[in-house]
């Protein structure tokens, strides 16, 4: 009695194949479970300059501290910044994915200015070095539960 062996080779790759993929499909589950999930697709923009020392103060106060916090991970952050406040709309400082949203601001806003912006959506714009306090992180907060 013969064995026929070229049907336990296959059997055995896809053995094989079976077990990378659940391997596979267990570290891509672990990877992204360490990846926190960003709220709605929460986008906030900060808009500052260098010659504005408020927005000195905030990005080395406040936005210090904020970039450090469990909330900043749950969200999406980008910064437009200037080096001098009367250039802050100008459009090299303004990145292509983010620079339909400058259109929502006057030359008459102040610096720094925040933009929240959920979906495409904005929920809120404030400037001014209080503003950041008194509504800024209270919508994010709000928008993050």
């Amino acid at each position: 009695m013969t064995v026929d062996r070229t049907h336990r080779r296959p059997r055995r790759v896809w053995l094989c194949l079976g077990a990378f993929a659940a391997t596979a499909a267990i570290v891509a589950a672990l990877l992204v479970a360490k990846v926190p999930a960003r709220a709605n697709d929460l986008l906030l923009i900060y808009v500052g300059a260098d010659d504005c020392a408020p927005c000195r103060a905030w990005q080395s106060g406040e936005g210090a501290e904020f970039r450090k916090s469990a909330e900043f991970d749950r969200i999406f952050y980008r910064e437009v910044k200037s080096p001098r406040l009367r250039d802050v709309l100008n459009d090299e400082h303004w990145p292509d994915d983010i620079r339909a949203w400058r259109s929502r601001l006057k030359r008459s806003d102040g610096v720094p200015l925040w933009l929240i912006v959920s979906g495409n959506d904005v929920v809120a714009q404030r400037h001014g070095a209080a503003a950041w306090r008194a509504s800024v992180m209270p919508t994010l907060r709000s928008h993050l539960r």
